[in-house]
């Protein structure tokens, strides 16, 4: 009973023991709540211009899985919409294609996949060579019928045209590609939480914070004191896995180095901007930790690496959103991947400096509070004395 009462006097302990599955667990079965992918953007390259084509577009778009989300007439330019994630796959139809198929000439449809992310790539794989599947039957059909040939003989025959699948990115459809930098930059984000969540609530239950006001009453410059050693131990350590580990396990980095270096700085500032706070407005070290793991928890499932964040809930989306990790597990693999550069990454970018500043000025608010309270405090205790 003694320990029940105990227990029950913890907020934040009752929060995460009963608080925590019934938010996750409808979290988390939202996610997959479809068990299937659907409206996933793809282009289509029509070169030819004809009917046929126009029919392979329509098959394409009516398909529940996919949508054809634009149409080109060239191939000028696909990569920056690929890395950009405006569409998972690209179609081309050639030059000559209904005339080719007239002549029995057998064109090639040419279909390009964004193999980044796998479950996308597996969906969306399916559903084209679904449909131009279907489509090429079809049409063999039709052409030997006009030919002249009887329906029975007719249906027994398939091929109009040829099929090549590419992958880009992750030409291999390698697993661990495709894992490993999204579970290294996990492990950043849990560290990161967990070593600034003790920053200021150690100072707050040790009563050191008055050392702090003693030299300097900058709240910016004490803040800029409390992280700095941070952003300093944390680029070290990501430093150590890019080069390290990934380069172990022969990950390819096919970006820029200062534009990934810049870009995961961002990544660490806005990790230490959310712990760092925490950690100002909570005076306990264990209820920090413990908020900042409430947080930390379901960020990889949310974010949006594995199971796509176009396919979640708005609600979903929105709580994604205000998780940083969502904004650089989405930019660095383009990144390493892909050779995106940061003009490419400008919702990313936009999305972490908010999350750096926010925070930082709310910190910033919660430090001149308490340097307003601890010097009205030590005022008093010297009176007293």
């Amino acid at each position: 009973m003694r320990e029940f009462h105990r227990f029950s006097k913890n907020s934040v302990a009752l929060l995460i023991f009963i608080g925590a599955p019934l938010l996750y667990g409808p979290i988390f079965g939202l996610l997959y709540q479809d068990a299937q992918l659907y409206d996933t953007p793809i282009a289509v390259v029509n070169e030819d211009g004809g009917i046929m084509a126009d029919r392979i577009i329509d098959a394409l778009d009516e398909n529940e899985n996919i949508r054809v989300a634009h149409v080109f007439y060239d191939e000028l330019g696909l990569r920056d919409g690929f890395i950009r994630g405006e569409y998972y796959a690209v179609v081309t139809i050639p030059d000559r294609f209904e005339a080719d198929i007239q002549q029995n000439r057998n064109p090639e449809v040419r279909v390009a996949m964004n193999a980044m992310n796998m479950v996308i790539t597996n969906y969306t794989s399916r559903s084209i060579q679904q449909v131009l599947g279907t489509m090429n039957v079809g049409t063999q059909i039709e052409s030997l019928k006009k030919a002249g040939l009887p329906p029975q003989v007719a249906e027994e025959q398939h091929g109009a045209f040829a099929t090549t699948i590419s992958m880009w990115f992750n030409p291999s459809n390698n697993y661990l590609i495709f894992l490993l930098p999204g579970l290294l930059g996990m492990v950043l984000q849990q560290v990161f939480l967990l070593v600034l969540a003790i920053t200021f609530s150690q100072e707050y239950e040790e009563d050191s914070f008055i050392e702090l006001v003693q030299q300097s009453r900058s709240a910016f410059v004490i803040l800029l004191a409390k992280t700095f050693p941070y952003w300093v131990m944390g680029m070290l350590m990501w430093l150590f896995s890019l080069h390290g580990l990934m380069y172990y396990f022969q990950i390819p980095i096919i970006g820029s180095l200062f534009g990934i270096y810049l870009f995961s700085f961002l990544f660490v500032m806005a990790m230490s901007s959310i712990g760092i706070m925490v950690s100002a407005a909570i005076p306990s070290q264990l209820k920090a930790t413990e908020i900042l793991m409430v947080i930390a928890a379901p960020a990889f499932l949310i974010s949006g690496f594995t199971w796509p964040l176009y396919q979640m809930p708005g609600s979903v989306q929105f709580v994604a959103h205000l998780i940083p990790t969502t904004h650089f597990l989405e930019g660095f693999r383009k990144m390493i991947l892909a050779g995106a550069e940061l003009v490419h990454l400008q919702s990313e970018v936009f999305f972490l400096v908010l999350l750096t500043i926010i925070p930082y000025l709310l910190t910033l608010l919660i430090i001149k509070r308490r340097i307003w309270i601890t010097e009205a405090h030590h005022s008093a205790q010297l009176q007293m004395q």
